[in-house]
């Protein structure tokens, strides 16, 4: 949870829907209805939205009922030895194990485009980046992007008194129809409701066995752009009419200028923009290689499609024992392991599998890697870390 906690903007509110926020659980009673019910707080199931505040004390409370244990360090590296994992750790002794589960979230993946990443630290950085946005008050912020992080994070930058201009490439924004009105049971038939989002399509993204099927390049590309860029309905009225917004432009080149960024501009018109500070709102592309603490050997392993590592149904790579949870599992799974509504998809099916193996092997303790045991494993382990 660390991503939501200290990489989100405060006061942000979630794009998921709250019946569609749940983080999957081994049995009945762990969602988000049940914990505004223990502790008497409102609770609207569709049509939301669901504060950021919220969720993080949902999760809180998820994790002390659920895995209280949880142990917060920094996986500095995993390499492959003899039957199984080196972990090791920034703090403390490195553990050998059976068995990895990498479950890294979304941050490795930040991507800035080619055309902002020449221009100083100081300048530019990824929506990601910003857990406060009360130290633009009185700047001019150019944010790229036309997806919920950028149009979120530049009505929230407006409205901390920053003097704000959204730079898009599409001709327009998107803003997908919730039908407010109460789903009837017919309603339900025409319009099926899934954990992932509503319609039938949303029905076969949310189904993993499914999109498994898919021919190959369907894959990759569905992978990446099924619930593409778009702002939550919510959001509509704090942007349109309100930002400045800048449609069918792309940046071509940006440069500094004095204490601040000029910005070449190609649309319609050919412009320069000045600004103090861009964001970019610019999302995140999946690639093993960012993977930095799995170790050089293990990544070449691991098998892999358009640099997304290929898993199975259960999440387990070409490398027995090695997991993998969440978006990077997108192009195997489908477009659901990039949100909150996947876990419900993979969770069950990751531990299971885990399970299995660690029986077949006859324990699940960690042993540590002293110089005896390097080359002995004596114990089956299912190690989750989040970096």
């Amino acid at each position: 949870m660390d991503t939501w906690r200290t990489h989100m903007p405060a006061g942000m509110n979630l794009k998921s829907e709250p019946y569609a926020s749940n983080l999957s659980s081994p049995r009945k009673g762990y969602d988000i209805a049940a914990y505004c019910q223990q502790h008497g707080l409102d609770y609207v199931n569709r049509v939301g939205p669901l504060t950021l505040k919220r969720f993080l004390d949902y999760s809180d409370w998820y994790t002390k009922q659920l895995v209280p244990d949880v142990i917060d360090v920094a996986v500095t590296n995993v390499s492959r030895v003899d039957g199984g994992f080196l972990v090791g750790f920034s703090d403390g002794e490195p553990l050998i194990t059976r068995q990895v589960v990498v479950a890294t979230g979304m941050l490795p993946y930040a991507t800035i485009p080619a055309e902002l990443s020449g221009l100083p630290s100081d300048l530019v950085s990824h929506t990601s980046a910003h857990n406060e946005l009360d130290r633009f008050q009185g700047r001019r912020v150019a944010v790229v992007g036309a997806g919920q992080s950028a149009l979120e994070t530049a009505a929230l930058l407006r409205e901390a008194g920053a003097d704000v201009l959204v730079i898009v490439r599409r001709p327009e924004l998107t803003w997908p129809d919730p039908n407010p009105e109460r789903v009837s049971p017919l309603g339900r038939v025409r319009r099926p409701v899934t954990n992932l989002c509503e319609g039938w399509r949303c029905a076969f993204w949310n189904t993993p066995a499914a999109f498994r099927r898919l021919p190959q390049d369907m894959r990759i590309t569905k992978a990446r752009t099924v619930l593409g860029p778009c702002g939550s309905w919510w959001l509509k009225d704090r942007v349109e009419g309100v930002l400045d917004v800048l449609t069918s432009h792309r940046i071509r080149e940006a440069m500094p200028s004095g204490s601040g960024v000029r910005l070449l501009l190609d649309g319609p018109r050919r412009s320069t923009i000045e600004a103090e500070y861009v964001i970019a709102g610019t999302g995140y592309r999946i690639d093993l290689a960012r993977l930095s603490f799995l170790t050089e050997k293990l990544r070449a392993e691991v098998a892999t499609l358009n640099r997304y590592p290929v898993v199975t149904r259960a999440g387990q790579s070409s490398v027995p024992g090695l997991y993998f949870v969440g978006a990077p599992t997108a192009v195997s799974l489908g477009p659901s392991a990039r949100f909150i509504a996947g876990t419900q998809n993979t969770s069950g099916r990751v531990a299971r599998s885990v399970a299995r193996r660690a029986r077949r092997r006859g324990g699940h303790l960690v042993t540590s890697a002293t110089s005896d045991q390097a080359q002995r494993l004596s114990k089956d382990v299912t190690f989750k870390e989040t970096v």
